[in-house]
């Protein structure tokens, strides 16, 4: 930024050569504040126009991951029903199988106490046996599907906790450019200020100047 040179006005009209000199340097000096408070406002608005840009890129990212946290959150809700699914199912199939084998223990039972109903009960047996075996791969096949389940849980919660950090860190910076905006606005008000009282005593030095002449 430029410096101001800051001096005050002499309003008399000398009549010497030296005194003509003197107002001449004095206007010299009000030119030269004037240009200088000119570029200062020039750079402070190129800056607000450079932080009004990268607000918009800021808060045009916020507004993507949030977007992005939205449907992790889905999935995640998604994820836990089918959790709870595949529990219930694990709980049906435990109670199948736990249903099964007292049925063939209590038919083994009936094995000894009826012998002319050994060959329906072996058969009975037989079935229940391949029952037990298909609820167990069917078992076997929903214990790895809850690892897989449990592993993308995993997965989805680490992802989450990326997503709001990188949300903090965005609304962080948002924060920081708004603030560097209003100094910016502040500034460019008081060089305005600035610009307009140079020019007032660039044209009272006009005005003192063509009286002389």
């Amino acid at each position: 930024m430029k410096n101001i040179l800051i001096f005050a006005l002499t309003l008399t009209l000398p009549m010497t050569v030296q005194a003509k000199v003197s107002s001449q340097q004095q206007m010299d000096k009000v030119k030269s504040n004037l240009d200088n408070s000119k570029a200062n406002l020039t750079d402070y608005k190129n800056n607000l126009e450079t932080v009004d840009k990268n607000i918009k890129e800021v808060v045009k990212a916020r507004a993507q991951v949030e977007e992005q946290k939205k449907q992790v959150g889905a999935q995640l809700k998604d994820n836990r029903d089918a959790n709870k699914k595949l529990d219930q199912q694990d709980k049906e199939l435990n109670a199948l199988i736990t249903d099964e084998k007292n049925k063939t223990a209590t038919e083994e039972k009936r094995v000894k106490e009826l012998e002319d109903m050994v060959a329906k009960i072996k058969d009975n047996q037989k079935k229940r046996e391949a029952n037990v075996q298909n609820y167990q791969t069917q078992l076997t096949q929903l214990q790895e599907e809850k690892k897989t389940w449990s592993q993308r849980d995993t997965q989805l919660k680490e992802q989450d906790t990326q997503v709001s950090k990188q949300l903090g860190s965005l609304t962080t910076q948002e924060k920081d450019w708004r603030n560097k905006k209003k100094g910016y606005e502040g500034e460019i008000g008081r060089w305005n200020k600035e610009v307009d009282k140079q020019q007032k005593l660039v044209e009272q030095y006009s005005s003192l100047s063509e009286v002389k002449d």
